[in-house]
């Protein structure tokens, strides 16, 4: 049990994260959250550690494969749309294919629970 609770990310590293994905710098990510930039290192240490993860790039995406982290916790809608709309026509109805996918397969294992 208390090995499931050490994985848990705290909101703050939860928040360092989103910034950390967003690109930030740790003196930027400490300037957005108004704290210390040794608050900052030691929230990315502390969500590495849980995470099992290398690097603070690793952890982000880790986080976010753990559904730990949402990808509107990174980016608004908005900043969705941009992005997929530079990846182009094919590769956006890729994405609607992949996302249909998935709403069956939540479906079907919503109505077997």
């Amino acid at each position: 049990m208390a090995e499931q609770q050490d994985a848990v990310l705290t909101h703050r590293e939860r928040e360092v994260l989103a910034l950390v994905g967003r690109g930030l710098t740790n003196q930027e990510i400490a300037e957005t959250l108004f704290t210390s930039t040794s608050t900052v290192k030691l929230c990315l240490h502390r969500a590495c550690a849980k995470m099992k993860a290398r690097n603070r790039a690793q952890a982000v995406i880790l986080a976010m494969k753990q559904g730990l982290l949402g990808a509107n916790e990174l980016y608004s809608l908005d900043e969705l749309a941009d992005l997929l709309a530079a990846l182009g026509p094919e590769s956006i109805a890729k994405v609607a294919q992949l996302l249909k996918q998935k709403q069956e397969e939540a479906s079907i294992l919503s109505s077997i629970e």
